[in-house]
């Protein structure tokens, strides 16, 4: 093993350490009001995360004119330069260490909201609740649905491109996987039906993650509700369009 990666694993194997006992000791995952601010924390982090991904992933549909042959080492297409970011985000260690927070975060997002969802089912069935959902909108009462959508189509994403580029290394151009696997119409599928679902999940998780860190007055969380709409029907629709238009390439 390289030093590099050595150190990278020993800082993300500390890390994990340190805030796992930090969670612990805070009672992180105890009180209701400590798990919705994990939540809010990992939702955030992972927002984060889709912005450099989805940047990453339109260069698969930027047009080869756009690329001068002087650009980046001499790259002078889409093809280059997708393979030449995707050797960068495996090969440049502290990329690794961020990668592996991604990881923990994503992990501990899921775990979180399965314990919220259960204490809210176990509050519900100890007391005869009437609940209004006229106020309340399709998406904010299923957000467990929609994750377990998202789930899905990230556990298929992941074993198609993650698995086979980095871990496995079977697959060496993840451009010519990618316009590979993006040809096959019910991947192509699963892909639009897993971004919808983001969609839905980003617009409300995003607003509940403000509400989570204190943000209340009635102004502030206006603003905040439009920004989350605007974000996330732009983030899916720029994630949406990119399997159509390499499917038709």
């Amino acid at each position: 093993m390289s030093f590099s990666k050595t150190v990278t694993y020993f800082i993300f194997i500390k890390s994990t350490q340190i805030i796992s006992l930090m969670a612990v000791k805070k009672g992180l995952f105890k009180t209701s009001v400590g798990r919705k601010n994990l939540m809010a924390f990992t939702g955030l982090f992972i927002i984060f995360f889709l912005i450099i991904h989805l940047i990453g992933n339109l260069i698969l549909i930027i047009p080869d004119s756009y690329f001068p042959i002087e650009f980046w080492s001499n790259v002078a297409n889409g093809h280059d330069m997708y393979n030449a970011y995707s050797h960068f985000l495996v090969h440049f260690w502290p990329v690794t260490i961020v990668a592996y927070i991604l990881y923990v975060a994503i992990i501990t997002h899921i775990i979180d909201a399965l314990l919220i969802t259960l204490q809210n089912k176990k509050s519900q069935g100890e007391k005869y609740i009437v609940t209004d959902n006229s106020t309340s909108s399709w998406y904010s009462r299923n957000m467990g649905i929609l994750g377990t959508v998202i789930g899905v189509f990230l556990v298929i994403h992941m074993a198609q491109f993650w698995l086979q580029y980095k871990v496995l290394k079977v697959e060496h151009d993840l451009y010519e996987l990618v316009l590979a696997t993006l040809k096959i119409w019910w991947f192509v599928l699963v892909y639009e039906i897993g971004i919808i679902a983001l969609g839905f999940h980003l617009v409300h998780g995003i607003e509940s993650a403000h509400r989570s860190l204190g943000i209340y007055p009635k102004k502030i969380m206006n603003t905040i509700k439009y920004i989350a709409l605007c974000f996330s029907l732009v983030m899916a629709i720029l994630y949406a369009i990119i399997p159509i238009i390499l499917y038709f390439k």
